[in-house]
This record gives structure tokens, C-alpha cells and sequence, in this order.
């Protein structure tokens, strides 16, 4: 079968099934998965771009009607969805109404802003930066070794190889990716080769050269560094580290606060003073997990155990004063 009857005949199954599958389509049509795999590559994405979408080994469409029925039939969850986006991205809200006006008025979201966030819940991408996640996104879902490039302002470029992309994060209002490098560059933990990078700083993506070009959902190193995730609280998380225990004194003042909110995941309430002071505990990896949300609320936490970060805080503040 030539190729243009070959594409017609995937183009026919995705119009009319929820979804076509590489494996199906290559036994029907009698050629391997990879020229199965090069159609949607090399023709129907380029074509159909966002819209063509991958699970496992399966693509879909997403339908224009799909989203035209949403928006004209369920006003409910259509407005609170355009609230939510007026909030997290005013930048992309904003665009969206410029090109949508009649939907925003009769929707009635075309009044004067209810919400005004001065500082942005999420960092902003740029455009490269924007198409390098697409790109992590699949070699997370196609599980693809990948070669990233990264270079952080005013410091050499560095490349690392056959890349295993665990995780998107949002850490701290930044972009990260959680990955396991072969190339590993960390001087205090040579041994690891878990790290975390800002997406803004990764200059490109490639699939690996090099076979296999694919690792298993068992994978070894996948499943300890996956199983390890949830010790993972800011970007100064070090998972391969023993968990250890933080105990700060919190002010009356500031208890308030520390009741109401947890500043990380691992934050609890051990012991309750009669002044209203409180102790809390927080299980951290690294020291500065903790040290600047102490250095934050200066006078009002106190450092029970281990010493040593109050220490460091100290050193920081004297080197500061001095003007070094």
C-alpha cells in the first residue's frame, strides 16, 4: 500500500473512531509500526499540529465541536474555567477576549476585573521555551531518552545525555523537570544522577541517536527516582538524601500563619506553648529547604534543632552586614 492511500486510510479512522492505535493500524495495513509512526510524524502532525494528540501508542483528535459545545451549552463551567485563566494568565485571558468578544459578553465576563493578582501565579515561558515543553511532554509520555541542553544566565552550556524526563514540576512559581541524566555534574552528590532543571534554561531537546531510543515503565532507575518524588518540596530538594527532621519555635505573632498554611508539604504542628508560641516540624533533604522561609519571618522563628541552621542563618546575616 503506497503511501497516500496508507494516510487517507488513518485520516478515515481518525474521523471516525475516538482513537487509532500504531499496532492495529500496522497489522491491518501490513507495514511496520516505525512507517505507521512516520505518517503522524511527518504528515498528519505537521498538519493537524495541536490538535493531534498521543497516549501510549494511540492518537486522537480533538474535535472543534467538542470545545464549541462546551462553551455554548455549559455557560457554568465555561465561565468559571475563563475565571480560573483571568487569575493564573491574564497575558493569555486577555488575548482570549480581544478574540472573542461576543462569547465574553454573553457570558457577561466583559465588566471590569473582580480579581487583580500583582504577582503572576506561574513564571512565563517563552515561545522556545514553550515548544521545548511539547517536546518533553511527549519523551515523558513516549518515555524517550532524550539529549537536553541547558545553560543557566552567564554560565556555560552543559549537554546532557540519553536523559530519562520523569516529571513537569512547578516548584517555587518556577517551571522544573525532574530527570535522570547519565552525564551528572553535581560536585557535592557525584553519585546521583537525579537532577532538577528550569525549563527556561534547557535550549533544546533531542531524541536520543542511540539505541534504545525508549526505556521501560520498570525501569530501575525510573521507579527509585519516581518512588522518591514525594520527598520533593522546593528546588532544594535532595531526594537522594536521608530525610531528616527541622524543629523551629514560631511565634505567637506568626503562628497564625503557620496554623492556616503549610509553607512545605511536610510542615506539622508538634507542641503548643501557653503563650500562643508553637513548635513546628518540618522533614527536609537538604538544609536550605527550610533556610529561607526561616530568614523570611526573622524575629519571629527560632531554630530548636539542628543548630547548625541557625548557624548558617548566622554566617549569612554576618557576611551580608559586612558587605563581603
Amino acid at each position: 500500500m503506497n503511501k497516500t492511500t496508507r494516510v487517507v486510510y488513518i485520516l478515515e479512522k481518525l474521523s471516525t473512531q475516538e482513537s487509532v492505535c500504531v499496532k492495529e493500524l500496522s497489522s491491518f495495513l501490513g507495514c511496520s509500526k516505525k512507517t505507521i509512526q512516520n505518517d503522524f510524524k511527518d504528515v498528519l502532525k505537521p498538519y493537524f499540529g495541536d490538535r493531534l494528540n498521543k497516549v501510549d501508542d494511540c492518537y486522537f483528535l480533538l474535535k472543534r465541536e467538542q470545545f464549541y459545545d462546551l462553551f455554548q451549552h455549559n455557560h457554568k463551567t465555561s465561565k468559571q474555567f475563563l475565571k480560573f485563566l483571568s487569575i493564573v494568565d491574564s497575558d493569555l485571558y486577555n488575548k482570549f477576549k480581544e478574540e472573542h468578544r461576543e462569547l465574553i459578553k454573553a457570558l457577561k465576563l466583559d465588566s471590569s476585573a473582580v480579581y487583580q493578582i500583582e504577582n503572576s501565579p506561574y513564571e512565563h515561558l517563552k515561545s522556545e521555551s514553550l515548544e521545548i515543553l511539547e517536546e518533553l511532554e511527549l519523551a515523558i509520555t513516549n518515555r524517550t531518552y532524550v539529549t537536553i541542553a541547558h545553560q543557566k544566565p552567564n554560565e556555560k552550556e552543559y549537554i546532557f545525555k540519553e536523559c530519562q524526563v520523569l516529571r513537569i514540576l512547578y516548584l517555587e512559581d518556577n517551571w522544573y523537570i525532574a530527570v535522570n541524566t547519565l552525564q551528572n555534574y553535581h560536585t557535592q552528590n557525584p553519585n546521583s544522577c537525579f537532577r532538577l532543571m528550569r525549563i527556561n534554561f534547557i535550549t533544546s531537546v533531542k531524541e536520543s541517536r542511540v539505541e534504545p531510543k525508549t526505556f521501560h515503565s520498570d525501569n530501575v532507575e525510573k521507579l527509585k527516582a519516581e518512588n522518591s518524588l514525594h520527598h520533593l518540596q522546593t528546588p532544594f530538594s535532595k531526594i537522594h538524601n536521608t530525610p531528616y527532621r527541622v524543629i523551629v519555635k514560631v511565634s505567637a505573632y506568626a503562628s497564625v500563619y503557620f496554623k492556616a498554611k503549610k509553607y512545605l508539604k511536610s510542615q506539622r504542628v508538634v507542641k503548643h506553648f501557653d503563650d500562643g508560641s508553637i513548635w513546628v516540624e518540618f522533614t527536609i533533604t537538604d538544609d536550605m529547604e527550610v533556610m529561607p522561609l526561616i530568614q523570611q519571618w526573622i524575629p519571629h522563628l527560632k531554630v530548636i534543632e539542628p543548630l547548625r541552621i541557625e548557624e548558617k542563618i548566622f554566617e549569612k546575616m554576618r557576611v551580608f552586614m559586612k558587605g563581603d
